[in-house]
């Protein structure tokens, strides 16, 4: 088959790509400072420990989800592990149903299984350092 360019599926990998490099060109050039910064509990979840498919945003689950507290709710956030390596940007669609999700002192980042969940816990020793993104309100 004689491919002449790129369908859909090939220009939205490649524009998702270059969004996560020059999110994370961002973050690297960024000079972050403590007050940027807010140590907080790290749990997982996945379809083995939480078999719901909607978030209470009312969007369907998938990579890149977290839940945290209700007033974080649309907010976006870049994480980082201890050592202040970059773990990934995740956007707030899920309010979560404990205590410390409620309360603010947990967020809960979506996985796809539960050997996502597990690697992830692994490598955050269930800790990490948030930098909240508040959506534009209005």
């Amino acid at each position: 088959m004689d491919n002449k360019g790129f369908g859909l599926i090939e220009i939205f990998i490649i524009l998702l790509i270059a969004f996560l490099y020059l999110m994370a060109a961002r973050v690297d050039g960024a000079e972050l400072t403590e007050d940027d910064l807010q140590k907080i509990k790290f749990t997982c979840y996945c379809p083995e420990s939480c078999p719901g498919t909607v978030t209470a945003s009312g969007t369907k689950v998938r990579e890149g989800i977290m839940a945290a507290s209700a007033e974080h709710l649309g907010d976006g956030a870049m994480l980082y592990l201890m050592d202040g390596t970059f773990l990934g940007y995740y956007e707030c669609l899920d309010t979560g149903g404990s205590p410390g999700i409620k309360s603010g002192h947990v967020i809960d980042v979506w996985a796809p299984d539960l050997n996502k969940a597990k690697d992830l816990m692994a490598l955050t020793r269930g800790e990490v350092m948030i930098r909240w993104i508040e959506a534009p309100k209005g």
